[in-house]
């Protein structure tokens, strides 16, 4: 099939990124317009055959950037398939370009369910130019059916073959495609938890994970005054809890500043981004997610498959729940307490030992549901070559 040109702001460790990238582990056959400097994920990509186009953000100069992208369509006239990863739906402009330039297969994919910034004149500008969004978009992806509502205003339906030749005014809907992983990379492994635990002194003591980046959305603040009141259930030394923030971003000095106001610090610690976080997975006891909102959080889906019972905030979309492992609860200023009860409630209600860790019904839930990358992918090439 023809390589398919994605667009995206760039490539660094973040969900979309990770998301766009297990797929091109797989075999979808992507290249990248990305915007500023050199991302994580770029050389790997690189290696994998990707090329990486990279132009001017529209706040850097807006018919700047337009001049760049038309300039790139004209000099890489093989791609009939663009694809905007986007939040917001004013990023239609993206595709008028494409459009202009006469892109035959327009398309944008949604990974969030609301947006993720702060400007609150922005969020408004998004319903407005939905419409134009659907305008000039012949097909649409979205990882749920919340994240699609969000970006296009319309229902979803189940991927299928067919690949849109016509106007968007024709098809309105859009279609899933589930953040898949590699099941097998995260699959529970017992040799590397004791390794990992043994090399970072956890012993005994219960530790509780919260992954991903260091933004407002992540409810980091919410986590640590959880973990204040976990600690402070325990008296003695070598047995109270310990947090692992697995992230970088903006917030880490603050956050850093609470967990010392807190009286925490002793037990928190701040791992930052990495590269192994399959290991990571493999020596908690809990991982915790107190977000505001998400798309559908990779993170959960990584969680499910190492065994690890995950703690969800309420607003959360509940198809989540591939496995019994999955709890949900409210992140309202009372919740402090009960998310505390729930977490040890919750590791005490599944058991963490080697074996019930490992059962292999994870996996197979996991994969019927469709996040293996391997089906995910091939579907996804399928759709896109028809």
């Amino acid at each position: 099939m023809k390589r398919i040109l994605l667009i995206l702001p760039n490539l660094d460790l973040g969900g979309t990124e990770a998301v766009v990238m297990n797929y091109l582990r797989a075999g979808v056959p992507f290249d990248f317009v990305v915007h500023g400097n050199n991302g994580h994920h770029e050389a790997e990509a690189q290696k994998l055959g990707a090329r990486i186009f990279r132009v001017p953000t529209r706040s850097e100069g807006f018919f700047k950037n337009i001049r760049a992208m038309r300039q790139l369509y004209k000099n890489h006239q093989e791609y009939n398939t663009v694809i905007l990863c986007t939040e917001h739906a004013f990023g239609f402009i993206e595709l008028v370009v494409a459009w202009w330039c006469r892109v035959k297969y327009r398309g944008a994919w949604s990974h969030f369910s609301n947006y993720q910034g702060g400007s609150r004149l922005k969020k408004w500008m998004h319903y407005p130019a939905r419409p134009w969004l659907r305008l000039f978009t012949n097909f649409r992806l979205a990882c749920t059916a919340a994240a699609g509502r969000w970006l296009f205003g319309c229902n979803h339906r189940s991927l299928s073959t067919w690949f849109p030749t016509g106007g968007s005014m024709i098809n309105t809907n859009f279609d899933l495609v589930k953040n898949a992983i590699d099941l097998q990379k995260f699959a529970f492994d017992a040799e590397a938890r004791r390794t990992l635990r043994d090399r970072v002194q956890m012993g005994n003591r219960l530790a509780v994970g919260i992954v991903g980046r260091l933004s407002t959305v992540k409810n980091h603040a919410f986590a640590l005054r959880v973990f204040a009141q976990l600690q402070a259930r325990t008296h003695e030394a070598d047995k109270q809890p310990m947090l692992y923030i697995i992230g970088d971003g903006d917030l880490r000095e603050s956050l850093e500043a609470q967990t010392n106001a807190l009286g925490i610090s002793d037990n928190v610690r701040f791992i930052g981004a990495v590269e192994n976080v399959h290991e990571y997975y493999q020596a908690l006891d809990v991982v915790i997610m107190p977000s505001l909102h998400e798309g559908f959080p990779m993170i959960a889906v990584e969680a499910q498959a190492a065994g690890l019972p995950l703690i969800l905030s309420d607003t959360l979309a509940h198809d989540i729940a591939v496995t019994p492992l999955v709890r949900y609860i409210g992140i309202g200023e009372a919740g402090v307490d009960a998310w505390a009860d729930a977490i040890l409630a919750h590791v005490g209600d599944i058991a963490t030992s080697e074996t019930q860790r490992g059962n292999p019904a994870h996996i197979q839930a996991l994969t019927d549901a469709g996040f293996s990358i391997t089906h995910a992918a091939q579907k996804l090439i399928k759709f896109l070559s028809a």
